[in-house]
């Protein structure tokens, strides 16, 4: 993928723009599940944002729920760390194994920060 590809690819990712992240995998005919920027994925940079419907769109499009990136961090965990309740909701319901360990070893529930989230994570 080229530069500019990604670029546009991320700057939709980053900002819930679904119909942009569906333009661009269409037209770039990409690996959903290849690295995007510095090691992370699509589905990582969602889930880091936030972004549940841009999630939705990517594992539609084949994106592995629970593939680590280069730093062993899976989506739910990235949405675990940055406590966006909704996208962990979203990401269980789909499958996303919640018995993983942080790259420090933590559980994810120990990765929680709040009650809502370690209620999800039980």
């Amino acid at each position: 993928m080229s530069e500019s590809a990604a670029e546009q690819l991320l700057w939709g990712i980053k900002n819930g723009e679904v119909d942009q992240v569906k333009e661009s995998l269409k037209m770039k005919k990409m690996d959903i599940n290849q690295e995007l920027v510095s090691g992370r994925k699509a589905l990582h940079i969602a889930a880091d944002y936030g972004q549940t419907n841009v999630i939705e769109c990517l594992l539609d499009a084949g994106a592995d729920i629970n593939a680590p990136d280069k730093y062993d961090i899976t989506p739910l965990l990235a949405a675990i760390w940055e406590n966006h309740l909704e996208a962990v909701k979203f990401l269980l319901n789909k499958g996303a194994k919640k018995d993983g360990k942080s790259p420090d070893g933590k559980s994810y529930i120990d990765c929680a920060e709040t009650d809502d989230m370690k209620m999800l994570l039980k």
